[in-house]
């Protein structure tokens, strides 16, 4: 059994995995103040895993945090942290310097080129939105990073004087009031921006969604649309695996 952990920018994800089965996806905000205590309550009523995988975006300390758990709760157990590289699992970085693309960047890669082989359009609509092109070869050919729809949210209540913040999800249509108007034009702005970068393209590309959003993004589409909420936890797996790594 192994435990897949996923550090984002606002929350932390993890889920076990047995074999090639990855069972549901849980999570706690690692920004509240006794995130850890909640975690080792609930740890401790698992099966002890063999391994222990961690993909992190968020910096060091909570990665350290985590593993520290880990080790008091299993102190056998191995600890994988994969970082992005130049080469691996058959896919190649575009990036000049490999290490800067992002490990969920990376591990997505990773996921796509082995579950979804072709060419593939990935996007993750998370707090970032970020998107990435891999050719069938493996040859990663490099994406757009965008603000993801809570934070343009946020970005409008801060730098306006009168445009409010909320987390309400509207009906999309022409809205009529302005918390619907912002909710509306955030999402649009998303789905016109994963659409403008598919026309720009020379060749059709699968489109494959994966992150919170994923599945608001994927209803205002006017293409064809894959949505893998693990897709992350599936690239860790093949670190886990360490099947075909060069």
């Amino acid at each position: 059994m192994i435990l897949l952990v996923d550090i984002g920018n606002s929350r932390l994800k993890w889920a076990i995995a047995d074999a090639d089965v990855i069972h549901h996806t849980e999570f706690v905000d690692y920004r509240a103040a006794d995130f850890i205590e909640l975690l080792r309550q609930i740890w401790s009523g698992i099966d002890r895993p063999r391994q222990l995988a961690i993909a992190t975006v968020a910096g060091q300390q909570v990665a350290a945090a985590i593993v520290q758990l880990a080790k008091q709760l299993w102190p056998a157990i191995e600890i994988i942290v994969p970082l992005a590289e130049a080469q691996a699992f058959g896919v190649i970085n575009a990036y000049c310097r490999p290490e800067k693309l992002g490990v969920d960047r990376w591990l997505a890669l990773l996921a796509a080129h082995r579950y979804y082989p072709g060419c593939s359009c990935i996007v993750d609509c998370g707090t970032a939105i970020t998107i990435d092109f891999i050719e069938a070869d493996g040859r990663h050919l490099g994406g757009l990073i965008s603000s993801g729809l809570l934070l343009m949210k946020k970005a409008l209540a801060q730098n306006t004087a009168a445009l409010p913040f909320s987390e309400k999800q509207s009906a999309t249509s022409l809205a009529t009031a302005t918390e619907a108007a912002i909710d509306n034009g955030t999402l649009l702005a998303a789905v016109g921006m994963v659409e403008a970068v598919l026309r720009r393209q020379s060749k059709p590309y699968r489109l494959i969604l994966s992150g919170g959003d994923a599945e608001r993004v994927a209803g205002q589409l006017a293409v064809p649309s894959i949505v893998d909420s693990q897709l992350v936890f599936k690239g860790l797996l093949n670190y886990c695996r360490n099947e075909n790594a060069s």
